[in-house]
């Protein structure tokens, strides 16, 4: 995407709003770019690359994915794609993908992320319920990043959804599931959803990583790291 020298420079000393984008699921959303790095933005939250890309990073190096065989990837909640350019440009990992995004806006702002390689990528113009219940694939690694504003969206908390995603990994796959737990309510919704995963999955770890994210690692078997 071509932005103006000016915009760039400015970039680095707040953050400069490129193009807004209508949408009817996210109010407010708009290209935005911060220290010269184009970012997705809704009104309240960081959609794509941002803060959420760090809070991937950060956790991806801490449970030492490139140990981890990844040959397919469900990402529920695709956005831009920004896990898919940690996967790709940080840990040269080439997976097939199969992306989950409702909003079909933000899927029209992928084109703006041109160093993504999706030539191994589906995106599925869907909400995250309709995917799981059609999907027939078993995947080693999925990311569960789904929101509405900064309120993690309700289907997270049924029993219904936990079983699909146990139903959805292959023996030695494992969930990532971001969640926000920055009020009181909220870390009373994270230890309720906490006790609710324990009844699908033998092995779970919280990783705290921005501050405010809590990520729920997930495993129905323990999985052997290739040294």
């Amino acid at each position: 995407m071509e932005v103006s020298w000016l915009k760039r420079v400015l970039s680095y000393f707040f953050l400069v709003t490129i193009k807004e984008i209508p949408s009817k699921f996210n109010p407010g959303l708009c290209l935005q770019m911060e220290a010269g790095r184009l970012l997705l933005n809704s009104k309240n939250a960081n959609y794509s690359y941002g803060n959420l890309q760090k809070a991937f990073e950060e956790v991806f190096e801490t449970i030492e994915i490139e140990k981890r065989s990844l040959d397919k990837v469900l990402i529920l909640g695709l956005g831009t794609g920004s896990v898919i350019d940690i996967l790709q440009r940080q840990y040269g990992f080439d997976p097939e993908i199969t992306g989950v995004e409702i909003d079909e806006a933000v899927i029209a702002c992928l084109k703006y992320w041109d160093q993504l390689d999706l030539s191994k990528t589906t995106v599925l113009n869907q909400d995250a319920e309709t995917a799981m219940d059609q999907l027939s694939d078993t995947f080693d690694l999925i990311i569960v990043d789904l929101f509405i504003d900064m309120e993690v969206h309700p289907i997270v908390f049924t029993e219904k959804f936990s079983q699909q995603l146990k139903s959805l990994l292959t023996p030695q796959g494992f969930v990532l599931l971001n969640f926000i737990a920055n009020t009181k309510a909220q870390r009373e919704k994270f230890a309720e959803l906490q006790l609710m995963l324990m009844r699908f999955f033998k092995d779970i770890k919280g990783h705290d990583v921005m501050g405010m994210n809590k990520i729920l690692e997930l495993k129905t078997e323990s999985i052997v790291v290739n040294i």
